[in-house]
């Protein structure tokens, strides 16, 4: 596995860590390292600066938030207003990401009833 992990804390500076290296892997709270082996000459770029839930419309049923944002923490965000996430990604206590949840394509058991966490996103 590479050693090379790089922490980037803006959308900017993500840009500048993609443009700097051949080859990135993005990677989220490390809930599923089984689906993401990492092969050395991969600079693994951390999406754990990337946090946070950057507008929410409870009205509108929608919220925008970065890619290293806990599905934990934005499921106590969507409570607290009555609602939940369409979709069970799984590890949530245990600190999955909304972005890690979308690239290892896990929805869990909600999945048969709402439908998957791709089908949210691109709608």
């Amino acid at each position: 596995m590479s050693s090379a992990v790089v922490t980037p804390d803006s959308v900017a500076a993500v840009v500048d860590a993609v443009r700097a290296a051949p080859r990135v892997l993005a990677v989220g709270a490390g809930t599923k390292p089984a689906l993401a082996s990492v092969p050395s000459e991969f600079v693994r770029l951390s999406t754990a600066k990337l946090r946070g839930i950057i507008e929410y419309e409870p009205s509108e049923f929608t919220f925008t938030a970065l890619a290293g944002t806990p599905v934990a923490e934005i499921s106590a965000a969507l409570a607290a207003q009555g609602q939940y996430l369409p979709f069970d990604p799984v590890l949530g206590e245990a600190g999955s990401t909304l972005g890690g949840a979308l690239a290892a394509g896990v929805s869990g058991p909600g999945r048969f009833r709402f439908g998957g966490l791709r089908d949210f996103i691109l709608g």
